[in-house]
């Protein structure tokens, strides 16, 4: 099996959607030999910065030494951007190999169960097998929906991080805070720590539930570790980001840089330091210099990502309308610069109103696109919707048509701003000549 017959066989697997349930893939990893069970995980969930999070505890806890895997999801050039170990995703060729490795099992599972395995069942065991082999010292796992019934939630996990809560994927995970917080508390081990920065009332009562019912130690931003200050530095001679500082769960960081914009990344960035202080236990087993190192080296594709400066061109993978309000909020308050051109292409089962309400109004040219993805919402239509709102569009049905002409409609002091989903970002990226990361 070759790379591209790998891709083919999972694309197959991907037309089986969505479904709640972890007997598959409890099947499929008991034919594996429990793979999951083979390292010790730090298990993250949230409706948004999961991924950033995942990035920033992985980079930290490199610099100590530690041979760290990571999964996330979900890609936005290459599939093997999801299974990393220190940084490095993993090879084509090794890919092919691992899947075909496990496909036998993944066939009889099918077989038994009478309910074939889906997309991210399929990559979720890879990466469980992938991860044993090397033996690595720690996985950084990100769950890919909810919680709950995530795949990923089989991995041996005594630190979970939930990052925030808000309204997506409602049709899954229900149609209230309330709801979707209790889902992705699912994922809470019994007297596990539990690193949050939630800050909505009613899912924080939740989580607070479901850690008194495990007996979970529960640390939440703003009362057991909490920003002291973040200073953007914007795009002053190049340098992106900002610089905070942090009181920890074990000690104060007086000065971190992080090279990410957006109080959210701060946040993300505290988030992330409480979570290795707690994986580390102690000041002897984690220090200052490792936190800084670490942090000063993170990256996050697609999340507010700078790719250019003349012009400025920002690339976020704003799929959600919490999402859209902090991208709106950092454009507004952060960056300087003279024109917005807007490239947006969103999908379909999002609340595309909202999101366009939050974006239109950062722009003066706006290009509405769409991804290859089958859930991406028609250009034309989009263009339907921005017009009921007031605002003139341009419909560019390529993505790669799209950036290539915004940035021809910029001069050096506008900005080009990229957003709407992680797959349209993932195909821009691509279009720029960026490599997978």
């Amino acid at each position: 099996m070759n790379f591209e017959e790998a891709e083919a066989y999972l694309d197959k697997a991907a037309r089986h959607g969505i479904k709640p349930s972890l007997d598959r893939i409890r099947v499929l990893c008991s034919k594996l030999g429990e793979p999951q069970l083979k390292f010790p995980s730090i298990h993250i969930t949230g409706t948004n910065g999961k991924t950033s999070v995942a990035r920033m505890i992985s980079s930290i806890l490199e610099v100590g030494g530690r041979k760290v895997a990571r999964y996330t999801s979900p890609h936005m050039q290459s599939i093997t951007e999801r299974t990393c170990i220190n940084g490095r995703p993993i090879s084509q060729r090794e890919f092919a190999a691992l899947l075909q490795k496990i496909v036998p099992q993944v066939e009889e599972t099918d077989r038994e169960t009478g309910d074939p395995l889906s997309y991210f069942e399929i990559t979720t065991a890879m990466a469980f097998v992938h991860f044993a082999a090397r033996k690595v010292d720690i996985a950084v796992v990100e769950v890919g929906l909810g919680g709950r019934w995530d795949a990923t939630t089989l991995v041996d996990s005594h630190l979970q991080v939930i990052t925030s809560v808000g309204m997506d994927h409602i049709a899954e995970l229900g149609d209230t805070i309330e709801k979707i917080a209790w889902e992705k508390a699912g994922i809470i081990k019994e007297d596990s720590y539990v690193i949050s920065a939630v800050a909505d009332p009613g899912a924080l009562e939740v989580i607070g539930d479901a850690c008194d019912e495990k007996k979970s130690n529960l640390k939440l931003f703003g009362r057991d570790y909490q920003l002291l200050y973040n200073l953007t530095y914007g795009i002053e001679t190049g340098r992106v980001g900002q610089a905070v500082g942090i009181q920890g769960l074990l000690r104060e960081y007086p000065e971190i840089f992080v090279p990410l914009l957006g109080e959210h990344q701060a946040i993300n960035a505290a988030c992330a330091v409480a979570a290795c202080e707690a994986y580390a236990g102690s000041l002897s087993a984690l220090s200052s210099t490792e936190v800084e190192m670490g942090m000063r080296r993170v990256t996050s594709p697609g999340r507010l990502e700078v790719v250019s400066l003349n012009p400025l061109v920002l690339l976020d993978g704003a799929h959600n309308p919490d999402g859209a309000s902090r991208l709106a909020h950092v454009i507004r308050n952060d960056l300087d610069y003279d024109k917005c051109v807007l490239v947006v292409g969103i999908l379909e089962d999002k609340d595309v109103g909202q999101m366009l309400d939050l974006l239109l109004p950062i722009a003066s040219t706006v290009i509405v696109t769409q991804s290859r993805d089958e859930r991406a919402m028609p250009a034309r239509r989009m263009a339907a919707m921005a017009e009921e709102r007031g605002y003139d569009c341009l419909v560019m049905e390529s993505i790669s048509e799209a950036v290539k002409f915004a940035r021809t409609l910029a001069t050096v002091t506008d900005m080009v701003c990229v957003t709407g989903s992680l797959y349209t970002v993932g195909e821009a990226r691509t279009a720029l000549g960026l490599k997978p990361e």
